[in-house]
């Protein structure tokens, strides 16, 4: 898939609704509540995203984690769960 023209938020949905996930159920399997995958992929947030969502997410969708962590905006948010600076 390419996913140079995506957001996080676009990516997530299309994998989402690519493995025939509903958020709620998506939700259930990440262990968040529905709204966080509804922010998630509006990209209104990830800031709450940690590296164990990210692996649930590529794990429920049947995509590699390296897959899901291709797109361009996802690097801010790889930064902050490596520890770097917010900016």
């Amino acid at each position: 898939m390419d996913t140079k023209n995506l957001t996080l938020g676009e990516h997530i949905r299309t994998l989402r609704r690519r493995a025939g996930l509903s958020q709620t159920k998506l939700a259930q399997i990440v262990g968040v509540h529905l709204s966080s995958i509804s922010r998630w992929e509006r990209d209104l947030t990830t800031g709450d995203m940690s590296l164990k969502h990210f692996m649930k997410i590529a794990q429920a969708t049947g995509t590699p984690v390296s897959e899901l962590l291709a797109v361009s905006s996802c690097h801010e948010s790889i930064g902050k769960l490596a520890g770097g600076t917010n900016g």
